[in-house]
């Protein structure tokens, strides 16, 4: 049988569909091969990949697409300003950590201990879930499942068994990723400023943990989250005294603004933060006239409530007396600056409605999700992180160790069905080196949760969010530039399940 076995592969360069499947052996006739023929086509599929070559880098600064997109259609591009136009350093984060967990001992009478806790910005990722009552966070993708290895009370990992215990299942209801605002079990933490919200709550549960305190996880996360948005007031004032320490000046950001206003594309801004931090950290990116470069501008805009029309009427704001007129607004002029308002009243008061309009946001919800759904717009997601994944996807042993998973799995899924014991010893084998190169790639993205956008072989459910509400996504505006205004955008089309193999996707 060996002899035999090894002619029909016989030729390691054809895909392992082709060869390790064996399409023209019944079912039965690959039950009976020994752990012999196994690791025959095991060092086969390797050598088959070790022929292949790795797939191209991927370009860093690329635009991603998820839907197809004709740039020369769009007429009105809108801007959010915080992490959007506004690329903050690392030491926002910490500055926002630091201010919270101040608050904590001296507002909430927390122990004078957590005032001395330190940010890890490498604990969690972006799109995590926090389960409000039992004070835990967890990984999850597209499907609504618990990604085993990714749960976390404070920074002490929970074993599978453990989790599953306390689930009862690792499919969560769709009530608990979706909750109703009176029913709230969990939350998922999104935007940027939650990364230093998990890492304090992480570590005041580790302080609690260590010291045998029983402690609420509903009222932590209450407190804590009250806290980051308290440290915002203190954020902006800080970042209008000193833009320098806290901001980065994209070079490419001038010429992207200059481009759309030299094509004639009219320009807006709606922003949450007020006009003095906008001003001051817009003078310092792109100089003190910066307005010139935009038709409409709108801050503290009370964005979800903006896209859902349950915010207060536009006011426009007298910059030198630092107050809000209160006569109404008919038009919205350039040069002028407004204050709050409705999606509505900005379209009925512009004429600036659907496909014509593209707006660009950080965060996937509060940004993008009601201005696409509800009103058909065109929306653009700007995700820092994706500059870092794509680095750690572009080396050699992260290339490698996708595909030959890949193809391991198909080797198991070909051969799984082997009735001898040895042979059924080797698929057990097989399975364990999978889950071994699994844990290895997630680790290359962060040690806990793996990468923001995978979740194994699933998107995570932030990115089920993220390319349901965003046609197209990136890491950042000025990535816009290496595209023509005219450029056509097309979605890459992804292999169903029922549909062919291909292995290098």
């Amino acid at each position: 049988m060996v002899t035999r076995h090894l002619t029909k592969l016989s030729r390691p360069l054809l895909p392992p569909g082709h060869v390790l499947g064996h399409p023209s052996l019944p079912p039965s006739r690959l039950a009976h091969f020994s752990s012999s023929d196994l690791w025959t086509n095991y060092e086969q599929a390797k050598g088959w990949l070790r022929c292949k070559k790795l797939p191209p880098d991927i370009e860093t600064f690329g635009v991603f697409c998820n839907d197809k997109i004709d740039m020369e259609e769009v007429e009105i591009y809108g801007f959010d300003y915080d992490y959007t136009l506004a690329s903050y350093k690392k030491g926002v984060e910490y500055l926002i950590h630091d201010i919270a967990k101040e608050h904590l001992v001296k507002k909430y009478g927390y122990p004078e201990e957590v005032g001395s806790v330190v940010y890890d910005p490498n604990f969690a990722v972006r799109g995590l879930h926090y389960d409000v009552e039992k004070g835990l966070f967890l990984k999850v993708d597209s499907s609504h499942q618990i990604q085993l290895g990714t749960v976390y009370r404070g920074r002490e990992r929970l074993e599978d068994q453990e989790v599953l215990a306390l689930y009862k299942r690792k499919q969560l209801p769709v009530t608990f990723l979706e909750p109703i605002p009176k029913n709230m079990k969990m939350v998922q933490l999104v935007d940027i400023f939650s990364k230093p919200e998990m890492s304090l709550m992480a570590a005041v549960m580790d302080y609690f943990m260590r010291h045998n305190l029983e402690y609420q996880p509903e009222s932590l996360y209450y407190d804590v989250s009250t806290c980051i948005g308290a440290a915002h007031a203190t954020f902006h004032s800080e970042t209008r005294s000193n833009p320098n320490l806290y901001l980065h000046r994209d070079p490419e950001l001038i010429p992207c603004l200059e481009r759309l206003v030299q094509a004639s594309k009219k320009v807006f801004l709606i922003t949450n933060s007020p006009f003095e931090t906008v001003d001051a950290g817009m003078s310092f990116m792109v100089g003190k006239e910066w307005r010139e470069y935009f038709d409409v501008i709108i801050v503290q805009a009370g964005k979800p409530h903006f896209f859902t029309n349950n915010a207060k009427p536009f006011r426009e704001v007298d910059i030198e007396r630092k107050i809000f007129l209160w006569d109404k607004v008919a038009k919205l002029e350039k040069g002028k600056i407004y204050a709050g308002g409705t999606i509505d009243h900005f379209q009925d008061l512009t004429g600036w409605r659907g496909g014509k309009v593209m707006y660009f946001g950080d965060h996937p919800y509060a940004d993008l999700a009601d201005v696409t759904l509800l009103h058909g717009w065109h929306t653009a997601a700007v995700i820092r992180e994706l500059e870092m994944e794509i680095n750690k996807m572009n080396t050699d042993e992260f290339k490698w160790g996708v595909n030959w998973q890949q193809v391991l799995m198909a080797l198991i899924d070909d051969h799984q069905n082997v009735e001898g014991e040895e042979a059924r010893a080797v698929i057990k084998e097989w399975k364990k080196e999978v889950v071994t190169i699994q844990s290895s790639l997630r680790s290359m993205f962060n040690p806990q949760f793996g990468s923001t956008f995978r979740s194994h072989n699933n998107p995570t459910y932030f990115s089920r969010k993220l390319f349901r509400f965003s046609d197209l996504y990136t890491s950042r505006v000025t990535n816009l530039l290496r595209y023509s205004l005219t450029h056509s955008f097309y979605p890459r089309r992804g292999a169903l399940p029922h549909e062919f193999k291909s292995w290098f996707v």
